[in-house]
């Protein structure tokens, strides 16, 4: 992704239930951190081809600005009782 780009950053959730009732919110870090309060955005569901995605739009004029570097996409669902935490791979900002 250019850091110019203004998008939706979806990131794919698999899970064995339809998780697109629940709450949803991302954080996207430079590789290697981990989110602290602050750091989470709330964000929505897109579903493509039958596949649940967290969406968080990001670039200039987003919900966050991203610099060049590696990133990880951490998203959290609420579903009580549980809260699942996933991470995506790594990606690069140009």
């Amino acid at each position: 992704m250019d850091r110019s780009s203004l998008e939706q950053l979806l990131t794919p959730i698999v899970s064995a239930d339809d998780p697109t009732g629940y709450a949803v919110r991302v954080a996207v870090l430079p590789d290697g951190d981990r989110p602290e309060a602050g750091d989470w955005h709330t964000a929505e569901w897109v579903t493509i081809d039958g596949t649940p995605h967290a969406s968080l739009l990001v670039g200039p004029g987003g919900v966050i600005e991203l610099y060049p570097g590696a990133y990880r996409v951490w998203v959290e669902i609420t579903a009580p009782p549980e809260k699942p935490v996933v991470t995506s791979p790594y990606f690069r900002i140009d």
